[in-house]
């Protein structure tokens, strides 16, 4: 397979990527935010011409069905934006304001009707308007009906100079809201901090949105045609996912979170800016829900087994601590991966772990009573210098430590994941009757999720962290954990009674 000739295909020290200039009639738009180029990796790790030819022709079709869709269904209305802009210079240029011809409620009506006056005349005097009366008193002349012939480029601006100097100008800023808009619309109104783990997401799914459906105007039509045509493009998406042999992706939960997502940032600039604007979100084809993989007791005990095993290849310190606590608490990897030595207190009465700063949800945050090798997991985390509990894994990224520990589990359960240990946490908790209360705490879940009450929930939360109730969060712990501390000396096993 050549590749020579494939257009717009370059490659920069070993790494291709997709390169085009951006048309000229297009170059403008907002969503190339004033770039010239239009540029896109192919992906790091192809390495064969056939994977470079299929991600190039990917990247190909994306680009050149984008460059369609701001042609041939966008422009008119987005060049109503620029068309705006021209006016207001235009204007300016004859000494005139935006809103200067409209009535001020704050003047009488004899005020208003002297403006008007003496506006008209400036009008007049500047000429701002002689090109487009010309232009359509040579139309009337010839008997020509409005909407039957083109109007020219400059009696275009004129005629929208002429609107906006008798519309108020406190009601022109909802009249050209694009699509590109409502993003910094709605982080400003939000006060959002773009750092933010979780709204960096949000943020990459919003710019996935933008990207397949283009920019439009704020309008019914438009909008609600945008959001059916990118469901369309999902669920076309999991179909050729399944007709390749893949795993049915993405599911029609994760479609309507998109679509959810990207109703709510609308939503909001719509009420912002008082739109008239009602949104009747699509229809989304359900598909069977996602089985959620859990570990087995005994499973769960060959993991840590494996973790441990100091003279296989794949051991690291890191792997064994992340493991030990894994398996007796409902923590993920990136929230070990982000944890500190000062978040884990284990000289206490109560040895715990805090789950604090950067997380996903409010719920996250709590403090997790340890029961289970707590003396090993002391020794893993003096022994590392760093200030993060795993050391080195602290600096690689979230995927790759979850692809490390994804192998370990995988060696015992091929269809389990290291977030298998959270799904467990919870399962052997409902098993034991463990109060819902308790279990949502301990795993940083809503109450909705566990069908409690969030008033309930807010409620309990308030004194989970006293020192009674850590010694109760302890005893649930052992409870949950009783297949791991069976295998630990009896010692380990006894519960203290407190006075």
């Amino acid at each position: 397979m050549k590749l020579k000739g494939l257009k717009g295909l370059t490659v920069n020290n070993g790494y291709y990527s997709y390169q085009r200039s951006i048309p000229k009639d297009i170059k403008d738009h907002p969503f190339f935010g004033g770039k010239k180029k239009y540029q896109k990796p192919l992906g790091a790790k192809i390495q064969t011409e056939e994977e470079i030819h299929k991600a190039w022709l990917e990247q190909h079709k994306a680009f050149e069905s984008l460059v369609s869709n701001l042609r041939e269904a966008n422009l008119p209305l987005l060049e109503a934006k620029k068309l705006t802009e021209e006016a207001t210079n235009l204007l300016k240029a004859h000494g005139l304001k935006v809103g200067q011809r409209s009535p001020d409620p704050f003047l009488t009506t004899q005020q208003n009707r002297n403006i008007e006056d003496a506006t008209d005349m400036q009008v007049d005097h500047s000429g701002l308007l002689d090109d487009a009366k010309k232009f359509y008193w040579e139309k009337e002349r010839l008997g020509e009906t409005e909407g039957t012939y083109d109007i020219p480029s400059n009696v275009q601006v004129a005629d929208e100079a002429w609107n906006i100097l008798n519309t108020p100008k406190g009601e022109r800023k909802n009249q050209t809201i694009l699509l590109s808009d409502c993003w910094d619309i709605y982080a400003e109104k939000k006060e959002l901090d773009i750092q933010d783990r979780q709204l960096r997401k949000t943020f990459h799914r919003w710019n996935f949105f933008l990207a397949y459906v283009g920019d439009c105007v704020l309008d019914s039509e438009q909008i609600h045609d945008r959001l059916d045509e990118y469901v369309e493009y999902r669920e076309q998406a999991r179909k050729d996912s399944i007709k390749s042999g893949r795993k049915p992706s993405p599911s029609s939960s994760t479609i309507q979170k998109e679509i959810d997502m990207a109703c709510a940032i609308i939503n909001l600039v719509v009420k912002l800016q008082r739109l008239n604007i009602r949104i009747v979100k699509p229809i989304i084809q359900k598909t069977e829900p996602k089985t959620r993989e859990v570990l087995s007791p005994p499973e769960v005990l060959e993991i840590i087994s494996l973790a441990q095993a100091t003279s296989t290849s794949f051991y690291k310190p890191w792997k064994e601590l992340t493991i030990l606590l894994m398996a007796q608490t409902s923590c993920i990897a990136s929230e070990l991966q982000r944890m500190k030595k000062d978040s884990v207190l284990l000289d206490q009465e109560v040895p715990v772990i805090k789950i604090t700063g950067n997380v996903k949800t409010k719920h996250r945050l709590r403090a997790i009573p340890l029961v289970y090798g707590v003396d090993r997991i002391k020794e893993l985390i003096e022994a590392e210098q760093s200030e993060f509990i795993l050391g080195e894994a602290a600096q690689t990224t979230e995927s790759n430590l979850s692809k490390q520990l994804n192998k370990l589990v995988q060696q015992v359960n091929p269809e389990a994941t290291a977030y298998s240990f959270r799904h467990t946490f919870r399962l052997n908790g409902q098993r034991k009757d463990i109060n819902p209360l308790h279990i949502a705490y301990l795993g940083g879940w809503s109450g909705s999720s566990l069908n409690l009450n969030d008033i309930m929930m807010n409620y309990g939360k308030a004194g989970m962290e006293t020192p009674d109730m850590l010694f109760k969060l302890q005893s649930v712990m052992k409870n949950i954990n009783s297949h791991l501390l069976e295998t630990e000396p009896a010692k380990n096993n006894v519960v203290e009674l407190r006075a």
